[in-house]
């Protein structure tokens, strides 16, 4: 399924564009388009089992990587059938268009494996070579500040709040996502995310059970490490690795894990006014089949996520009215973000 993608809005003025459709793509960086020394660069980074997955990807072929290989008369060892450079340039070029995609296409191909233990390394390897296209595809360190938040949330992106300053805060954090320190919990997603042929209201109780065993609300907490690294960025790791978060960090989190299962979403930030509650949230709308789902991970319903289903999206926020639930979805133009340092 292919949806309407929106062009860069930045934050210098560049007038932000609307989505054409009723979807879940918000606005996108602008990527790098792989010159021929890139592509040589980036070829010798692979290792045989990324290729094939590039390759698998790239043929349209879901079998491919139980015929990836041949064996070698000399030796009797498997030896991976050779990527070319056609075949990385589509990848790359998709990954920079539709990342979701791409995701599913990799989960279809490593879920047709036979071997358990086979499919346990193209796992990892699908989630190191993720990393690895985000880093190839979009700008890196250029300080340049973007409008909106993006439907796929990549390794570097920093959410800024409403401050568009690189350099400055207010009032809260910059928290930055480091795919590489939470590769770990990433594969683990992605092995959940396998165990489903059809994504559905399981697998959205399934990621946010994993989510709230690791990460207890802890504003003070939050608010005792904002003010420890002051200006600079604090990685999503971070939160892992102390066990605490409030409704934008589990927003976060959620959307991360909903994309290693290849499921469309998107974060969502505003306000929130249920019962004596009223102020400033996040929560993430994800697209199930042909429904949109509200979800809210921090104000849960009993053991799983607040989830509400329907179609289209204003009709969801339309139901959240009836359990004393009113969503607002703040403007794109008011929410920044970089990639990068």
């Amino acid at each position: 399924m292919k949806f309407a993608l929106n062009g860069p809005s930045r934050g210098k003025g560049t007038e932000v564009r609307n989505s054409r459709s009723e979807s879940v793509t918000r606005l996108s960086p602008v990527r790098q388009w792989l010159g021929t020394k890139a592509k040589r660069q980036l070829m010798d980074r692979l290792t045989a089992q990324q290729a094939s997955l590039v390759r698998a990807v790239s043929l349209g072929d879901e079998n491919y990587l139980n015929h990836s290989y041949y064996l070698d008369p000399d030796s009797g060892k498997r030896v991976a059938h050779e990527l070319d450079e056609d075949e990385l340039t589509s990848f790359a070029t998709t990954w920079g268009l539709a990342a979701i995609e791409c995701i599913r296409d990799l989960n279809r191909a490593i879920r047709h494996i036979t071997e358990p233990g086979r499919r346990d390394r193209y796992i990892r390897a699908a989630v190191e070579l993720e990393i690895l296209m985000d880093e190839q595809n979009w700008a890196k360190g250029d300080e340049e500040v973007y409008k909106g938040i993006p439907s796929y949330l990549m390794n570097g992106y920093t959410d800024m709040g409403t401050l568009p300053s690189p350099t400055q805060r207010n009032g809260r954090e910059k928290i930055k996502i480091d795919k590489n320190r939470m590769k770990d919990r990433l594969v683990e997603c992605k092995r959940d995310g396998m165990a489903v042929d059809e994504p559905g209201v399981e697998i959205l109780a399934r990621f946010y059970n994993a989510l709230r065993r690791d990460i207890a609300f802890d504003e003070r907490g939050v608010e005792r490490l904002s003010r420890e690294y002051g200006n600079e960025s604090i990685v999503l790791s971070e939160y892992l690795d102390k066990g605490m978060g409030v409704c934008r960090h589990l927003s976060i989190f959620f959307q991360l894990y909903l994309q290693e299962a290849g499921i469309e979403s998107r974060v969502v930030k505003g306000n929130l006014r249920f019962y004596v509650f009223q102020g400033r949230h996040a929560w993430n709308i994800v697209r199930l089949g042909d429904k949109m789902a509200l979800v809210d991970v921090t104000h849960p319903d009993t053991n799983r996520p607040f989830i509400l289903l329907g179609f289209p999206e204003t009709e969801v926020y339309e139901s959240a009215k009836k359990f004393s639930r009113s969503y607002v979805a703040t403007p794109d133009e008011q929410n920044f973000y970089k990639i990068g340092a």
